[in-house]
């Protein structure tokens, strides 16, 4: 069993079980990550059978909610009580939601479920990534975490596709393949990660009302930015969900600045490379959802491509990913952190601004190069984030640290997500009689073949240039992480534990 002291983060270890402990943390991301993506191809069966068209889209944003909201809460608790019990903890509530979510009998019920599929996959990213801190040295923590985010974008990537091929045999399958998987993952960890936390851990306490305003303020601003495009920005739900996410985080600053034992220490951002690599990985989540939500809708919609050519796309930036983030360590240990961040900003500026000539006339897969050069910057700037930040703070705040990361991540996902579905939604409805529902219309029709979009020909002009704005929105976001990288300290000195 690989076993782990507080007061050792990074011990010698068997060859094997740390390999076998690897494996476990893989199955657990990959599976959270998937989850984010597999639902999408099987919902038009799930509704054809629960019924509940109107709830389609809570399917997605219940469980992007709770996994946002619940990051850095399940990050805070494995400094507490120790990585092992909360990770294993974690892996049982995503199972037991897969589960439930394969068993229900409506759309009410599925919905429920998926959020607590959601609140396990908060469990399950920050705790695994933390873990592989704990266990590996510098030198070897960027090959691991280029690892883990070629899993995620795999998972990105192949989502659709597997849950397209389970969806044939049946779509309660796309829940119940967790379920083996996860216990499996649930099995190595348990018998070959042994760990050793300090009895003072125990005496501290989860702040519970920081917690509460955690929630309340992530929830209420995703939902305002999901729901914005369907209620209206300027509507009366959307504007007291937006002052609710705003009272929500004053509260929260406010507590976490007056209690001893905060869920997300303030103090941690006062620490350069933790301020600059989260504010840089919360615009590399936004450039994320940028390149993984619309590319394929660009060339499906526009380019008149079938699923497979816009996967395969979108694939590039899975090769480009964690090719740079295996690079970069080797460039932290030899040129300094703000060079690595640099280069990765550099890659990702470039790689949005070729986004911008993309037209009716493209080639499809002259995109590949480009999304390419956008998951070369992806890979160095988190990879270099997560690195660095691991290594400034001890074990008693890594959970801590690495969660704010991951966090900063998703919640620029789905910051991001919302704004750029906002420019799209209200381009289409100023250029095209219909709107995004003739978009709808345009993307049935590709599915047939390409022969039945030429008289949506002006639907395709219309959706190449609100796409265009999107891309706009991507390449500024790369411009202003780049300035902020610029701001990553050369070296940084390892924390004592």
């Amino acid at each position: 069993m690989i076993g782990m002291q507080s007061t050792n983060p990074v011990p010698a270890q068997q060859a094997k079980a740390r390999k076998l402990v690897l494996l476990a943390l893989i199955l657990a991301m990959g599976l959270a990550a998937l989850d984010s993506t597999i639902v999408s191809t099987a919902l038009p069966t799930i509704v054809g059978e629960l019924g509940g068209f109107a709830q389609f889209s809570w399917v997605f944003s219940l469980y992007l909610l709770t996994q946002t909201a619940t990051i850095p809460i399940f990050g805070r608790l494995s400094d507490m009580y120790g990585r092992k019990m909360v990770l294993a903890v974690s892996i049982l509530i995503f199972m037991g939601g897969s589960a439930l979510c394969g068993l229900s009998t409506s759309m009410t019920a599925l919905i429920i479920f998926r959020a607590l599929q959601g609140i396990g996959a908060g469990g399950l990213l920050p705790v695994a990534q933390t873990i592989v801190g704990d266990l590996y040295t510098l030198e070897q923590r960027a090959r691991m975490q280029g690892l883990f985010s070629s899993v995620w974008a795999i998972a990105a990537v192949l989502g659709p596709l597997l849950g397209g091929v389970l969806v044939t045999l049946s779509w309660r399958l796309v829940f119940y393949v967790n379920v083996p998987v996860t216990a499996f993952a649930l099995l190595l960890l348990l018998t070959q990660f042994h760990e050793s936390v300090g009895r003072e851990k125990h005496r501290q306490t989860l702040d519970v009302p920081g917690s509460v305003l955690l929630l309340v303020w992530v929830s209420a601003l995703i939902l305002a930015l999901l729901q914005g495009p369907t209620w209206g920005f300027t509507s009366t739900k959307d504007l007291i969900a937006f002052a609710v996410a705003i009272l929500g985080l004053v509260g929260f600053v406010w507590r976490e600045l007056h209690t001893p034992q905060p869920i997300f220490s303030l103090s941690l951002l006062r620490i350069p490379v933790v301020a600059v690599g989260n504010l840089g990985t919360l615009l590399a989540g936004g450039l994320t959802i940028g390149l993984t939500g619309y590319i394929p809708t660009f060339v499906q919609g526009v380019l008149n491509g079938s699923p497979t050519e816009a996967g395969l796309v979108v694939t590039a930036m899975s090769i480009g990913w964690p090719l740079a983030s295996t690079i970069s360590g080797r460039m932290i240990l030899r040129f300094g952190a703000r060079v690595s961040a640099v280069i990765g900003g550099l890659a990702a500026m470039a790689g949005t601004y070729t986004l911008l000539s993309l037209g009716t006339g493209t080639s499809i897969w002259a995109i590949a190069p480009r999304t390419f050069l956008v998951g070369i910057g992806l890979g160095f700037i988190t990879t270099t984030a997560i690195v660095l930040i691991q290594e400034v703070v001890g074990w008693k705040l890594r959970g801590a640290a690495t969660g704010s990361n991951l966090f900063a991540r998703m919640l620029g996902s789905s910051v991001f997500v919302g704004v750029m579905g906002g420019i799209l939604n209200a381009s289409l409805s100023h250029r095209v009689p219909g709107g995004p529902e003739a978009v709808s219309k345009l993307l049935a029709a590709t599915s047939q073949g390409p022969g039945n979009v030429l008289h949506l020909s002006g639907v395709q002009a219309a959706l190449s240039a609100g796409l265009h704005g999107v891309f706009v929105l991507a390449f500024a976001l790369a411009i202003v992480a780049f300035v902020v990288l610029l701001f990553m300290p050369h070296r940084v000195e390892s924390a004592e534990s």
